[in-house]
């Protein structure tokens, strides 16, 4: 399905109002815990970057109390393809001082099935971030009505 300027525009405008609404929920506010589960962060994360059309890598740099710093998209990809770079994750890390992320990328087909360079950059991230003493607390597969959660599957080892 085509969509019009016009009615991108308007998906445009609802997704930020859903993402204000979000942000000021308790569940969501920066005085309340952000992410105290894999639910709270895929939906924020579906809303984030779901809808997008190409892969992206959106990262999400958190406290020790996982309440959000910052939410940067990382990297855009190709339409089944965004390339990871650790060195890239790490230096923004550390210049927010985070004490822990949570990365997510999209799968625009909109299966959230996990592929072998997806378990692959898992590996490496969590590797790199040991070294610096961040915590990788999730890798998430979104989609715009679902998620998948290696945190959830025991699929961070």
């Amino acid at each position: 399905m085509n969509l019009t300027t016009e009615q991108k525009l308007t998906i445009n405008n609802a997704l930020t109002c859903l993402e204000q609404l979000m942000e000021s929920s308790p569940l969501y506010q920066v005085n309340a815990p952000e992410f105290t589960s894999p639910a709270l962060a895929a939906d924020y994360c579906r809303l984030k970057i779901g809808a997008e059309t190409r892969e992206v890598v959106l990262v999400l740099f958190l406290s020790n109390q996982h309440k959000l710093l910052c939410a940067d998209i990382i990297f855009k990809g190709i339409i089944n393809q965004a390339s990871i770079s650790p060195r890239d994750i790490i230096k923004k890390a550390l210049e927010v001082n985070t004490a822990a992320i949570i990365i997510a990328h999209n799968h625009p087909s909109g299966d959230v099935t996990p592929s072998n360079a997806d378990f692959t950059i898992t590996k490496k991230l969590k590797a790199a971030c040991e070294l610096f003493d961040i915590r990788l607390l999730d890798h998430l597969v979104v989609s715009m009505k679902e998620a998948y959660s290696f945190a959830e599957h025991n699929d961070m080892a």
